[in-house]
């Protein structure tokens, strides 16, 4: 017997144990695992790129009800078509809003656009607001009872006089209703007399997500339409800050 030595086969020569050295593998290895690497970065940047544009949306869909609803139903404060002086604002404050609309007919069958001169239907007397025991100290910021910026709320409308205020949007951190009057002041808190005389309504809402991203720290301010300074605490949820203005159309003539 003699020990098998190596082939030729055109012109090239071949090792007849095949197999790779430990350098051949410490190479494979490292270029498998910068490979990995950039899979997982990949793949965490997009994961925390879809939470984000998720949170965003969370928010952007809780605050569009209420950018939805509240323009569109206090325009029509004062809405009196009969000129019988019977409708117009019933309270305003910083977190509270309610006003009363003739547009629909008393009698039976209720009938909606029809004004007969009262705003006695339910649906004629409508409110905005926090709820509650949700602002203790009626500076804006949801406290429930303890301290600022300790939880969320809700901005609730209420139709009638009974029923209280129902859900419009929520995780809501604070609320602001400052009000214009027609000789240009700026108010947050109008007196009675001056109920007649508002002619805008500025509404600063502040939002949040629902759930904390931990990948995210937050940090800063939000200023509202009356200058005031909301300042939330270093935590890891998002915030949005929506500001409107609303023509009080109907109470121009007054």
């Amino acid at each position: 017997m003699h020990q098998m030595e190596p082939y030729h086969r055109a012109g090239i020569r071949v090792k007849a144990d095949g197999g790779f050295t430990l350098v051949e593998l410490m190479i494979a290895l490292f270029i498998s695992a910068l490979l990995m690497s950039a899979v997982v970065m990949v793949h965490t940047t997009q994961t925390r790129s879809y939470t984000r544009q998720d949170d965003i949306a969370d928010i952007q869909q809780n605050l569009r009800g209420a950018l939805a609803v509240m323009p569109m139903e206090i325009r029509m404060a004062g809405c009196d078509p009969e000129e019988t002086g019977t409708s117009g604002i019933t309270q305003a404050t910083r977190t509270y809003y309610q006003f009363t609309r003739d547009f629909r007919s008393g009698t039976a069958p209720d009938i909606k656009n029809r004004a007969d001169g009262e705003v006695e239907s339910p649906d004629e007397t409508i409110a905005f607001g926090l709820p509650a025991g949700a602002d203790t100290d009626s500076d804006g910021i949801v406290d429930n009872g303890g301290v600022n910026w300790s939880g969320i709320s809700q901005i609730g409308r209420q139709s009638g006089t009974a029923g209280g205020l129902q859900p419009l949007a929520d995780n809501i951190e604070a609320l602001e209703f400052q009000y214009i009057l027609k000789n240009g002041t700026q108010t947050l808190a109008p007196g009675a007399a001056d109920l007649k005389n508002i002619r805008m309504v500025q509404i600063s809402m502040l939002a949040r997500t629902s759930v904390p991203d931990q990948a995210f720290a937050h940090a800063g301010s939000y200023t509202t339409a009356s200058g005031t300074v909301w300042t939330p605490p270093a935590d890891n949820f998002r915030r949005r800050l929506a500001v409107i203005n609303i023509q009080l159309r109907n109470m121009g003539y007054r």
